[in-house]
């Protein structure tokens, strides 16, 4: 019997979703978002509880139970008990779930009567998740149904073939996620006017929209904002770990503790001292990183280690030579491995640590000609050593294929938003996705495989290349080398997905255009780089062939803004 979500089986109490009492919080919250997302979808929320909540007339009336579990549950080792699952796809696996629909679930089985099941199995908790997200995309809900209010067509009924089974993969790159940067004015205004600060009920929803995109890994707001503190207190991080989110903090924040913390609590009669400085310093920092993994080290986390100066800066003063530096970052390094084996975990390798070759620690690492870099030290085995861009979108560096052995593997620092030297862009996307793709599968074939994060901005108009730049590490196979027209493809269906029955296909062609077309031009020269004297006015027809292509995107930017306002 085929299985079918239905207005009406939800009215009548046939369409539940069911988990374990004992299931994890975080799963049984993700399962009322899905909840509300059907409800979205068929008018009505079906109920989502657990089996164990129902009784008497509520239970008998069930028919289409969508069963959710993570594997060891109870509901799930019974349906395998009775050979209505196979899990071994799943079992010991990392994020991985699978859909199926079990056309005939016996009475006395799980439910009195004889019912049709689906059923969401997860291999750990962010599995489970993910699965419960991919049923709400199955029934066309957007990922940027909270985030954006993006709402989906209405539907009377949606059935599932009994046939109907399917496995996820492995996520292609281990952590995935986003760094919210930059986040004033925008972000930090919806924080503050919506929910009161950078809280708890805020960062709900910008976890709900990680996890929707497959993304798993996140470093929070740190201009103004102390994440495990703002929750409040620890609510912030509680609520990450509860729903499966990995918590890090940014290059230059180690330990788990942000640098904004420390402006507040240094001072001439603090614990902490009153100097950003390992030198002088060095009772003081590191009973700060001490205590900050006392705090923050029980939580599913990428600690980020090393040191570099106060606000993005270097460690050392222009004075210091590479050496210092070096030896420096190694005595830090060896301090922090240390207070992390005793606060943390003693061993080390269980520890997802993290070293940020960026800006100016990118030479500590690989040394010169007459100085030894960090490359190969023990302090850093077993971390993950996080290459990055050059703040515009291009690699800097690469590991070598004999680099590639490094236990701890590689990260990747990419940016669709950057505020600082030479130039910002702050303002609005201007990322093109095919030299997205083009840099992200180069540092992937390269064997950048462990962490890739990108900096945001304040999140806002940045959600088309973050969607891409998600789904491409999550399932490389799909959007990786393999596929050569993946952003064209991307683009395509990200239209589809968002204009389908709003604009005729000669339309949603032009969006299409429109989302390339733009991005070309500004990935080229980024908005707030523009000035006269960038194109040439008058050889090669250059500046005439430019304003050419944006007074044509213009034109029908203007024209689709006004049949969608009109519609």
């Amino acid at each position: 019997m085929d299985f079918q979500i239905s207005a009406r089986s939800i009215k009548e109490g046939k369409t539940v979703i069911l988990y374990d009492e004992a299931a994890f919080s975080g799963v049984k919250k993700i399962a009322g978002k899905v909840a509300a997302d059907i409800g979205a979808v068929f008018g009505k929320a079906p109920v989502a509880a657990a089996l164990e909540d129902f009784s008497g007339e509520e239970l008998s009336r069930i028919r289409y139970p969508i069963l959710v579990g993570t594997i060891g549950c109870n509901i799930l080792t019974k349906l395998e008990t009775a050979g209505l699952l196979a899990l071994h796809d799943v079992d010991g696996k990392r994020e991985v779930y699978q859909h199926k629909v079990i056309g005939k679930l016996s009475a006395g089985l799980l439910l009195p009567q004889e019912t049709s099941a689906l059923v969401i199995a997860g291999s750990d908790k962010r599995g489970t998740v993910y699965g419960l997200f991919a049923l709400s995309e199955k029934l066309g809900v957007s990922p940027f149904i909270d985030w954006l209010d993006v709402m989906p067509e209405k539907k009377t009924s949606f059935p599932i073939s009994a046939k109907y089974e399917y496995t996820s993969k492995e996520p292609s790159v281990r952590f995935r996620g986003f760094f919210i940067n930059d986040e004033w004015p925008a972000f930090g205004n919806w924080c503050n006017k919506r929910f009161g600060g950078f809280n708890a009920k805020c960062y709900e929803h910008v976890f709900e929209l990680l996890l929707r995109l497959k993304g798993n890994y996140m470093w929070p707001a740190m201009w103004s904002a102390i994440f495990p503190n703002d929750g409040p207190g620890l609510a912030n991080c509680e609520l990450a770990d509860e729903l499966g989110v990995v918590m890090g903090m940014s290059h230059h924040e180690p330990c788990l503790r942000q640098g904004e913390e420390y402006r507040y609590l240094r001072g001439p009669k603090s614990i902490y001292g009153d100097a950003w400085n390992f030198l002088s310093n060095e009772k003081g920092i590191t009973k700060f990183w001490e205590d900050g993994l006392i705090r923050s080290g029980k939580f599913e986390n990428v600690i980020t280690v090393g040191m570099r100066g106060e606000a993005d800066t270097a460690i050392m003063g222009k004075e210091a030579t590479l050496k210092d530096n070096i030896d420096l970052l190694r005595k830090v390094l060896k301090t922090q491995n240390k207070l992390i084996k005793k606060h943390v975990n003693k061993n080390l390798d269980e520890v997802p640590r993290m070293l940020a070759l960026y800006k100016e620690v990118e030479p500590y690492f690989y040394g010169d000609e007459k100085t030894a870099g960090l490359m190969g030290d023990p302090e850093l085995e077993g971390v993950t050593l996080m290459l990055c861009d050059d703040n515009f979108g291009n690699l800097r560096t690469v590991p070598t294929e004999k680099m590639r052995g490094h236990k701890g593997g590689y990260g990747m620092y990419y940016h669709f938003d950057y505020h600082g030297y030479p130039i910002s862009y702050e303002w609005f996307n201007t990322s093109f996705l095919p030299k997205v793709w083009e840099q992200m599968t180069t540092a992937y074939d390269c064997g950048i495989k462990d962490l890739w994060i990108v900096n945001v901005g304040d999140i806002f108009s940045t959600e088309y290349p973050l969607a891409f730049f998600l789904d491409l590490a999550y399932d490389f196979d799909k959007w990786g080398t393999s596929n050569k027209n993946a952003a064209h493809e991307y683009t395509k269906l990200f239209v589809e997905k968002y204009f389908g029955t709003t604009l005729s296909a000669a339309q949603k062609k032009q969006v299409n255009e429109l989302l390339l077309g733009y991005t070309r031009i500004t990935s080229a020269r980024r908005t707030e780089a523009m000035n006269d004297e960038v194109y040439a006015p008058f050889a090669y027809g250059e500046t005439e062939a430019l304003l050419a292509r944006i007074e044509k995107l213009m034109n029908t930017t203007v024209k689709l803004y006004d049949t969608l306002s009109a519609a």
